[in-house]
């Protein structure tokens, strides 16, 4: 992780850029699968540049190991200023069992109102495509609100998704909420909740199951260092073909 931010750096400084600042963050997780379904084991990280005058560059890579062994890979641009932030991405995978896009495009938006307000709106649209063919795209739409407290800060989150899955003009939806609270550089503890229908979750192909299904996440982060935070996740959900558990943990580096 430093060998990647000193490399962000000079190359920041040969484009003529100035680096403002970065983060990035490797996590290392695992899910249990109930009834029969296999199990899987995951590495994820991800990194984050921001310089001077807007611009961003980001990239995620995901390593699977399931039935088969997989990654996924995706690289974004962004522009940004005091108020909102735009952000494109494209990605693709490795060969598998239609579990990741062979083709990934996003684009998300945030906006932040005035801080007396405390509301922060987050819209996005992603489409994928895998290798049997099928196509998806989702729309999603997030809102957050800020409730600022003596010892630090609350944040109440709501969101809604829609999917279209072809072939077979499949549509589903769901909805989620939460409430995190933080004490800035110190730590945060949360918890979500989502329900609707799935037709996709990353352990089947697209399109080979729609049941309801409801997901809760606690989730918690400590800071060990002015730069350096400790961050976790569980994961628990429930649906009629199966029930999954898991989750993850890792590190989060942040360099100014």
């Amino acid at each position: 992780m430093i060998f990647l931010a000193v490399t962000v750096r000079e190359v920041a400084a040969g484009e003529g850029l100035q680096l403002a600042r970065s983060d990035y963050t490797t996590v290392f997780g695992y899910y249990g699968v109930t009834h029969g379904n296999s199990h899987r084991r995951f590495t994820t990280a991800w990194g984050n540049a921001y310089f001077a005058g807007g611009l961003g560059t980001h990239a995620e890579a995901h390593v699977m190991d399931r039935e088969d062994t997989a990654a996924f890979f995706a690289g974004g641009l962004s522009w940004s200023n005091d108020r909102a932030e735009i952000r494109g991405w494209v990605g693709t995978s490795t060969d598998n069992f239609n579990t990741l896009p062979e083709v990934y495009a996003r684009l998300d938006a945030s906006y932040s109102s005035p801080s007396e307000w405390g509301f922060v709106f987050r819209p996005a649209l992603t489409y994928r495509e895998f290798r049997n063919g099928t196509e998806e795209i989702i729309g999603e739409f997030e809102i957050a609100k800020y409730v600022s407290l003596e010892t630090g800060y609350l944040v109440f989150t709501a969101m809604a998704r829609g999917l279209a899955i072809d072939p077979g003009r499949h549509i589903s939806g769901a909805f989620g909420a939460g409430v995190l609270y933080a004490q800035s550089g110190k730590v945060s503890v949360g918890i979500g909740i989502e329900g609707g229908r799935a037709s996709y979750d990353g352990l089947l192909g697209p399109g080979e199951l729609d049941e309801p299904y409801v997901t809760i996440r606690p989730s918690v982060s400590f800071y060990l260092t002015e730069g350096l935070e400790l961050v976790g996740m569980m994961e628990y959900s429930s649906r009629r073909s199966y029930d999954l558990y898991g989750g993850h943990i890792g590190l989060k580096f942040r360099f100014d």
